[in-house]
């Protein structure tokens, strides 16, 4: 009796292991050519084709000496050259990404009334946060400029001597 379960799945295992997926072949109405393991949509006539068939090769492919004529050694290749091509389109996306300007971080008006004239930079660093953008003017100067921003329409200038602020200006640009 307990040999009957095992003879079962000696059975079914063999059976699963002779079942291989068909290849269906059919054009669409576009006079285009597909081919899927999946059956074709209803009431189009297609063709169960044979994975490991070799067909004649183009000419182009005879004389540069590749031997590659079968569908699944065709898709294979399409599958390496879309992985590749996704690979650098990935690339390309983190490029644009590192290269586009950043967001303007802007200066609200709550912490623009915070900065006074004499303040140290880490001060100012510590109330007004990161410039949008740094000018060097040289001898020590430099213009720090807070960008407008959606919620706070005005450019700010800050104008930094020998690391203390000097003058501060708050204008609306459109």
């Amino acid at each position: 009796m307990s040999r009957l379960p095992i003879l079962l799945l000696l059975a079914c295992g063999l059976a699963a292991g002779t079942a291989e997926a068909q290849i269906y072949r059919w054009k669409d109405e576009n006079g285009r050519i597909h081919f899927s393991n999946r059956t074709p949509p209803p009431g189009v006539k297609a063709v169960v084709v044979d994975p490991y068939a070799k067909e004649m090769p183009p000419p182009a492919l005879a004389t540069e000496g590749r031997d590659c004529y079968t569908i699944r050694c065709q898709g294979e290749r399409l599958e390496e050259r879309e992985r590749r091509r996704e690979e650098m389109e990935a690339r390309e996306r983190a490029l644009r990404a590192a290269a586009a300007p950043s967001e303007p971080r802007g200066l609200s008006f709550s912490r623009y009334i915070s900065v006074q004239r004499g303040m140290s930079e880490g001060e100012l660093l510590t109330v007004a946060g990161r410039p949008d953008h740094i000018s060097y003017l040289g001898r020590g100067e430099r213009l720090w400029t807070y960008l407008p921003t959606g919620a706070d329409p005005f450019t700010t200038s800050i104008r930094l001597v020998s690391g203390r602020v000097s003058e501060i200006e708050r204008v609306r640009r459109f």
